[in-house]
C-alpha cells in the first residue's frame, strides 16, 4: 500500500490515474488505500453521485446504457428497535449472511458465507474527541499521531469521531471504557442485519447519509472533515448504529486475510481489519460489506473506531 501520510496532490494523483480502482477491481484486495491518504480534499461539494461499481443490486453500465440487475438484494431495511442504554445498542443474536453475494466485488468480500451470533453490545456512534481526551488525561491512553492537519483530536470540538487512532491505541480506550474492539464479523452485523443491503441505509450511496468520497472517480469529498457522530441518523442501520458508513474507517479486533472461510478469526497476521469506509473513501469501499485493512503504522485522518462489549 501507498504512503498515507503523502499530502493531497498524491490524492488526485491517486483518484485520477485510477489507482484505487485498479487495486480494487483488479488485484481483488482492499481499494480505499486513496480514502486514507492524510490530505485535505481540494473542495467540498453538494452531496450527490450514487456512482457504486460495487453496488449489489446492479452491474456497472456503460455510456448510457441502463444498468442491469445482477443480483436480488433486499429492499431497504425497516428499523429494528434495540435496547440502548450508556450509548450502547443492544443487538440480538442472530445469523446473516456474511460478505457480498456479487461477483465484481472485490475477492476479498467473497464467498458469501452464513455466520450466527450472540447477542451484543455496540456503540452507537464513532468514539468521539471529548471521550478519548478523557481518557489521555487518565494517563491510560496516548495522543492521537499528528500526521496531517485533519487530524480531529486538536480541532476544538468534542462532537467529532476522533482520528488518527493507531490499533493498539484504540484497543486500549476499549480496555479503559470496560469494553473491547468489535470483531469484523459484530461490525458487519451491526452495518446490515439480516438485510443483504449495500449500505446501512438501503441500496444507494448518498451524500445525505454518509460522508465519503463523492464517487469512485474523484478526490472530492462530501464533505470537509468528518461531521459530528450521529448528525444523519437517516444514515443509521437497521439496528440504529450510526456512520457505519463514511466519516471514519473503523478498526476490528480482527486481524485480516483476504478470504475468510466458516471459521474462526485469525489469530495473528501483519494487519489488522478495517470497515466501513470514511470521509477519504470512496464509496465502493464505503459498504456494508467492504473489507480494508491497516498496518501497526496506521493513524491517518481517514481513521477511527467504536466499541462493543459482551451481553
Amino acid at each position: 500500500m501507498f504512503d498515507r501520510r503523502s499530502i493531497s496532490i498524491v490524492v488526485v494523483v491517486a483518484a485520477t490515474t485510477g489507482i484505487v480502482i485498479a487495486r480494487v477491481a483488479g488485484a481483488g484486495g482492499p481499494g480505499a488505500a486513496a480514502g486514507r491518504d492524510d490530505g485535505d480534499p481540494d473542495e467540498v461539494h453538494s452531496p450527490g453521485g450514487n456512482d457504486n461499481p460495487y453496488d449489489d443490486t446492479t452491474s456497472p453500465s456503460h455510456g448510457n446504457a441502463p444498468p442491469v440487475t445482477t443480483v436480488p438484494v433486499a429492499p431497504p431495511p425497516s428499523r429494528q428497535p434495540v435496547p440502548l442504554q450508556n450509548g450502547m445498542l443492544k443487538l440480538p443474536s442472530g445469523r446473516f449472511t456474511m460478505g457480498s453475494l456479487n461477483p465484481h466485488a472485490p475477492a476479498n468480500e467473497r464467498p458469501p458465507r452464513t455466520v450466527n451470533l450472540d447477542s451484543f453490545w455496540i456503540d452507537r456512534t464513532e468514539v468521539t474527541v471529548g471521550a478519548y481526551k478523557a481518557c489521555v488525561d487518565s494517563g491510560e491512553c496516548a495522543r492521537p499521531a499528528r500526521t496531517s492537519s485533519a487530524c480531529t483530536f486538536d480541532q476544538g470540538d468534542p462532537e467529532l469521531p476522533v482520528s488518527c487512532v493507531h490499533w493498539r491505541d484504540a484497543d486500549a480506550y476499549c480496555r479503559f471504557a470496560g469494553k473491547r474492539l468489535p470483531s469484523e464479523r459484530e461490525w458487519e452485523y451491526a452495518a446490515r442485519g439480516p438485510f443483504p443491503t449495500p449500505f446501512p441505509w438501503g441500496l444507494l450511496a448518498s451524500c445525505v447519509n454518509g460522508a465519503t468520497l463523492l464517487n469512485d472517480q474523484t478526490a472530492h469529498s462530501c464533505v470537509s472533515r468528518p461531521w459530528r457522530v450521529g448528525t444523519h441518523p437517516g444514515g443509521a442501520s437497521t439496528y440504529g448504529v450510526q456512520d457505519m458508513s463514511g466519516n471514519v474507517e473503523e478498526w476490528t479486533v480482527d486481524w485480516y486475510v483476504e478470504s475468510l472461510g466458516p471459521g474462526p478469526a485469525p489469530r495473528s497476521g501483519a494487519a489488522h481489519v478495517l470497515r466501513g469506509g470514511g470521509w477519504l473513501s470512496p464509496p465502493s469501499m464505503s459498504r456494508t460489506t467492504s473489507r480494508d485493512w491497516g498496518s501497526a503504522l496506521e493513524a491517518g485522518p481517514n481513521v477511527g473506531f467504536r466499541c462493543a462489549r459482551d451481553e
